[in-house]
């Protein structure tokens, strides 16, 4: 099975957890804080890889990092712990994340441009993609300076590429 599709039960399992036990946001900050762990700190990831390391001591381990946790949430990462998932983290954030947006009728965008968004501008493409799609949006900027002007709009699987760079390559294919 891919990791994908794994992830996906495992998120699926957490988040059905975590809203039977009203606590959606609380365990979603939790996976996100393994997750930036887990890829940002090449020790941590060693030591949960680390196959001649029991199990337990992961879990401690954890215990000790994660000391604001609440029994649910540490006997969540515990589960991820004993059936090694800690190494698809990632895509488990990443899988319970959409299960929230559908859930909360929101949509994740991210906007690719030259330089940062005025509040005005970044308003405005929020208004318009909230109108287009009929959802919420959850607007995320990155700033590429390799784009000359225009933009360039991720929208789950969907790409819209306004970009100057993209105008003047469709100009040039049509001559």
């Amino acid at each position: 099975m891919h990791e994908a599709d794994i992830a996906k039960r495992y998120a699926e399992a957490v988040y059905g957890v975590a809203k039977e036990k009203d606590k959606v946001k609380e365990i979603y900050d939790m996976l996100n804080s393994l997750m930036e762990l887990y890829i940002n700190d090449s020790e941590f990831r060693n030591f949960m890889l680390h196959p001649l390391i029991e199990n337990s001591e992961k879990k401690d381990f954890l215990g000790k990092i994660f000391t604001d946790a609440d029994d649910i949430t540490m006997n969540i990462i515990d589960y991820l712990v004993d059936k090694d998932r800690i190494e698809i983290i990632r895509y488990i954030v990443s899988e319970y994340l959409k299960l929230y947006y559908l859930e909360n009728n929101e949509v994740e965008v991210t906007g690719i441009f030259s330089k940062e968004l005025s509040e005005e501008q970044f308003d405005l493409l929020k208004s318009k993609l909230e109108k287009k799609v009929g959802k919420k949006i959850i607007l995320k900027i990155e700033v590429n300076k390799d784009i000359i002007g225009g933009g360039i709009v991720k929208m789950g699987d969907q790409i819209i590429d306004g970009s100057i760079k993209r105008q003047i390559e469709n100009i040039k294919n049509t001559f």
